[in-house]
C-alpha cells in the first residue's frame, strides 16, 4: 500500500542579536555664567532609542543621550546642568532584510568628566546592539498513513508583533516647605514582570525618581518608587514576550502654596520587545514500512525559544571613607546613583549568577558647612535560585538600583545599601530534527523463517528494534511482554511469524 504523507506548516521564528557598535559622544558645559566650577559631584547618564528601521543589509537608528550633572561652583555651592544630545547611526549587517522586525538596545558603557578652566567636558560611550526577528516557515511531517511512525512533541514559536508603547507613570509628593531650587531630577525604570494569558499581556514594573531640592539654603533629597501596570493589546493564546523599559521623558511641576510646595511627577516609560506565540506539534521524527524501503529526507532546525522574563532582587551594602576632607561629616545631602552596570549574567542549573558594579555619588556637608562629595563603587556578585534555568539557557537583562540608604559611621565613613533589581529574559537554544520528505523504494524481502530471534544491543530503543524487524511495536510486545522502552543488552527477542 502506498504511503500517504501529511505535512503541516509551522513557524520557527526567533530573535537574533547582531553585532553592534560603540559610539562616543562629547559635550562641553560652560559654567562661567553660573559661578565657575571646582568639582564635579555627580554625573548621571541615560540613552534611549527613538528610531530603528531595517533596510537592506543595514539598520538605521537614532537616539538621545541625556546627561544630568551636579557640581560645586567656584564658591563651593551646589549647582547643576541638564543636557540632551541626539544621534543617528547606520549599523551594517548582511543578515538584515528590508522591513524585517527589528529594535536596537542601547546602554551607557562609560561616562567620564574633566574640568578645564570654567568648562566641564563630558565624554559618553554608548553601546548599540541591534536585535532582529528571523521569520522561518517549516513543513513538518505530521502523519504518514500506511507506515509505522515515531512521534515526539516539538515546540515552535511564531512572531506576532513588536511592542512599541508608552506608559505615563505619575505621582506627587508634598514637601512641607517652600522650594527655592531643584538641583537634580532624574528617573530610571525597569520591567519587573510579564504575565501572558487569556489573550493579553500584562506588563508590570517600577520607576525610580530622585529629586534634590533646596529650601532656605538647606538641600534635601527625596527618592520615590513608583510602580506601574500596563496591559498590551495583543490577541492570541500561548504568548511569550520579553519586554524592556526606558525612560523617554520626565517632567517635574511644582505647585501648592508658599509653605507647602507639591511636586507633581510624570515619567513617560517606553516599552519595547517582541511577542511570540508558542505552538506544540506531534511531529513524525522517524518511520518505516514493513513492505517497502523508504528514502527519508531530514533537516536540522535551530532557533532560540523565549521562555519568559524573571524579576530578581537582592540588597547589597558597602562603606567608604571620606578621605578628601579634614573635617567630620555633619550630614549627608544625597546619594545619587550615577550608573548601574550589569556586566555579566551566568546561567546555571536552577540558578542565575549576576555580576555588576553600582556607581554612586555621595554629597555631604562638613561640620563647618562646606559641601563635599565622594564617588563610591559597590561591586556585586549575586546568585539567585531560578527553577527551570539550565546551564545552556541564554540570558539578557537590565538592572536598577532601588531604595538607596546612607548613613554616617565613625565621623568620616559612609555606609551605603541599595536593592539591586534585575529584569532577566530567559531563552532556550533549540535544536531538533524533522522529516522533510519521504519516498518509497523497492519492496522489502519477506523473512520466510517461521521463528526469528533478535539480540538487541544495550541502549537500543523498542522503536529501533521494531524498525529492524519490520514489525509494529505492539506486535513485538505482544510476543515479548517483558520488554521495556530501552534494551539492557541481555534480552532475547523471539518472534513467531505466520508463513502463508
Amino acid at each position: 500500500m502506498a504511503i500517504n504523507t501529511v505535512f503541516k506548516s509551522v513557524s520557527s521564528d526567533f530573535e537574533r542579536t547582531l553585532d553592534g557598535k560603540q559610539i562616543v559622544m562629547q559635550c562641553n558645559f560652560d559654567t562661567t555664567s553660573k559661578g565657575g566650577v571646582s568639582k564635579v559631584c555627580a554625573l548621571s547618564s541615560d540613552v534611549q532609542i527613538t528610531k530603528a528601521q531595517a533596510l537592506s543589509k543595514q539598520i538605521k537608528t537614532g537616539g538621545r543621550v541625556s546627561l544630568k550633572l551636579v557640581y560645586l561652583d567656584g564658591e563651593g555651592k551646589l549647582n547643576n546642568f541638564d543636557y540632551i544630545s541626539d544621534f543617528s547611526e547606520d549599523i551594517s549587517n548582511d543578515a538584515v532584510i528590508l522591513d524585517m522586525p527589528c529594535m536596537v538596545r542601547a546602554s551607557i558603557v562609560d561616562t567620564q568628566s574633566s574640568i578645564a578652566g570654567n568648562e566641564i567636558k563630558v565624554q559618553t560611550v554608548v553601546e548599540l546592539t541591534p536585535v532582529v526577528v528571523e521569520i522561518n516557515t517549516l513543513e513538518i511531517l505530521e502523519d504518514a498513513e500506511n507506515a509505522l511512525t515515531l512521534k515526539e512533541t516539538q515546540t515552535y514559536q511564531k512572531y506576532i508583533c513588536a511592542v512599541e508603547e508608552e506608559v505615563e507613570v505619575c505621582d506627587e509628593y508634598s514637601c512641607g516647605v517652600r522650594v527655592d531650587d531643584v538641583l537634580f531630577f532624574d528617573a530610571k525604570t525597569i520591567v519587573g514582570g510579564v504575565e501572558c494569558g487569556d489573550g493579553k499581556i500584562v506588563v508590570s514594573g517600577q520607576a525610580e525618581v530622585c529629586i534634590i531640592y533646596t529650601s532656605d539654603g538647606i538641600a534635601t533629597t527625596k527618592n520615590l518608587n513608583i510602580p506601574f501596570v500596563h496591559e498590551l493589546a495583543v490577541n492570541g493564546d500561548y504568548l511569550n514576550a520579553c519586554i524592556s523599559a526606558k525612560v523617554k521623558d520626565s517632567k517635574l511641576i511644582i505647585e501648592g502654596d508658599d509653605s507647602d510646595n507639591i511636586f507633581k511627577i510624570s515619567v513617560s516609560v517606553g516599552l519595547q520587545g517582541f511577542v511570540m506565540q508558542s505552538e506544540e506539534i506531534d511531529a513524525v521524527v522517524d518511520l518505516y514500512s514493513p513492505t517497502n524501503k523508504l528514502d527519508i529526507g531530514r533537516q536540522s532546525v535551530k532557533f532560540d525559544r523565549q521562555d519568559g522574563l524573571i524579576r530578581l532582587e537582592e540588597r547589597i551594602s558597602g562603606s567608604v571613607s571620606a578621605d578628601n576632607t579634614d573635617e567630620n561629616i555633619k550630614t549627608i545631602i544625597s546619594c545619587i546613583v550615577t550608573q548601574n552596570n550589569l556586566s555579566n549574567l551566568v546561567a546555571m542549573t536552577d540558578s542565575i549568577l549576576a555580576e555588576g558594579i553600582l556607581n554612586t555619588s555621595v554629597i555631604f556637608q562638613t561640620e563647618s558647612g562646606a559641601n563635599k562629595c565622594i564617588q563610591v563603587e559597590l561591586p556585586y556578585s549575586l546568585q539567585f535560585e531560578c527553577k527551570g534555568v539550565k546551564e545552556d539557557s541564554l540570558l539578557s537583562g537590565s538592572a536598577l538600583a532601588s531604595e538607596c540608604v546612607h548613613k554616617v559611621k565613625r565621623d568620616r565613613e559612609v555606609e551605603l545599601s541599595a536593592n539591586i533589581v534585575l529584569s532577566v529574559c530567559v531563552m532556550t537554544s533549540v535544536e531538533t530534527q524533522i522529516v522533510k520528505s519521504v519516498e518509497e523504494g523497492e519492496e522489502c524481502q519477506v523473512n520466510s523463517n517461521a521463528i526469528s530471534i533478535y539480540l538487541p544491543g544495550r541502549g537500543e530503543s523498542i522503536w529501533q528494534v521494531a524498525k529492524t524487524l519490520g514489525m509494529s511495536i505492539e506486535s513485538i510486545k505482544e510476543q515479548n511482554p517483558e520488554l521495556g522502552a530501552l534494551m539492557q543488552g541481555d534480552e532475547r527477542i523471539v518472534i513467531y511469524r505466520e508463513i502463508g
